[in-house]
This record gives structure tokens, C-alpha cells and sequence, in this order.
């Protein structure tokens, strides 16, 4: 008699690897450095609270274009975990990197030059009020958070330089006090 052989051969379960727990945890940290590089750079970019709003959200939005198939294929996410890596990592994170750029791919430098009329000290910044032939000067100009004291005291101007950044918006170079 032959031995009865048995053509079912199981493979053994081997688990398939999540990589999402990996993913979201450098997204937590992708959230943290975008807003650390939003909160060091808003201050010498030209552009209002609402327009760095829109930029977020619309670098969050543009992480849904990709089709939940391909976050399963790529990181094995559900819906949830896809919409907290969009909205923690993705956002943040490329607006951070947008500012970056902007501020360091600049052309079209111009210095102005501006009378010092007087000032208000706020804390640890100084809030400058200036003689222009423009109406209207940004708050984000006029606001100094890095004051030399001692330059500061004999100015009478300020040379402010700045450039047109790679994206459109202005950015602020340089600061100089002229006695």
C-alpha cells in the first residue's frame, strides 16, 4: 500500500507588518518641527494670520487627493489614521517647508529708508512708529522682537531690506539702526 500523501500543505501564519505605528509617530514629530518653523519665520514673512491659515489647510487637503488604496498599500493605514497623518504631519509640515523656501530663495532686494518718530515698549519687543511717505506700513515692520539697546538709543532711521520671496510673499532681510 502507498502512503496517502496529503497535497494540502498549509503555509504557517506569518502576521503581515504594520508600519503605521512607525508613520504616525514620525508624523507627531513632523507636526511639532512645522510649527516650529511657522512660529520662527511668520515674523519675517509678509503674510497675515488668515493667508498662513489657507496654506495649511490647503497642504492638508492635498494629502486626500491620494486614494486611501494606495496609504493601505504604502503604510497599512485605516480612513482614521490617514486623515490624523494629513492633518498632523502632512499640513504642518509642508507649510513649514514652504515659509523655508520662501525666505531663503529671494530675489529683488530694496532697502528703505525710514524715520524713527517715536516707540512703544511691549515686553521683550519694541513697537516702532515711522515716518513714511506710504499710508500704511505692516505691524510685522514696525515690530522688533531683537533690539541691540544700545544701537537702538542713538537711531535716528532704520534701513529696512526687503525682498520678494520665491512663492510671492515679501520677506523682511535685514534691520539696520542709523544714528
Amino acid at each position: 500500500m502507498k502512503p496517502i500523501l496529503n497535497n494540502n500543505t498549509e503555509t504557517p501564519y506569518q502576521p503581515i507588518k504594520d508600519r503605521s505605528k512607525k508613520v504616525m509617530t514620525i508624523s507627531v514629530f513632523a507636526f511639532f518641527i512645522g510649527f516650529a518653523l511657522i512660529i520662527v519665520l511668520y515674523p519675517y514673512i509678509l503674510i497675515n494670520f488668515f493667508t498662513l491659515t489657507k496654506i495649511i489647510i490647503g497642504f492638508t487637503v492635498v494629502g486626500f487627493i491620494i486614494p486611501l488604496k494606495l496609504y493601505r498599500k504604502w503604510f497599512q493605514f485605516i480612513k482614521y489614521e490617514m486623515i490624523l497623518f494629513n492633518i498632523l504631519g502632512a499640513g504642518p509640515l509642508l507649510t513649514g517647508l514652504f515659509l523655508t523656501f520662501n525666505l531663503l530663495f529671494t530675489s529683488n532686494a530694496q532697502t528703505i529708508n525710514y524715520e524713527i518718530i517715536g516707540c512703544k515698549i511691549n515686553g521683550n519687543s519694541v513697537d516702532l512708529e515711522l515716518r513714511s511717505e506710504i499710508q500704511h506700513i505692516d505691524p510685522k515692520i514696525t515690530n522688533i522682537s531683537d533690539v541691540d539697546i544700545e544701537a537702538f538709543s542713538k537711531a535716528k532711521t532704520i534701513d529696512i531690506t526687503i525682498a520678494d520671496g520665491i512663492f510671492g510673499f515679501k520677506v523682511i532681510k535685514n534691520r539696520t539702526f542709523k544714528p
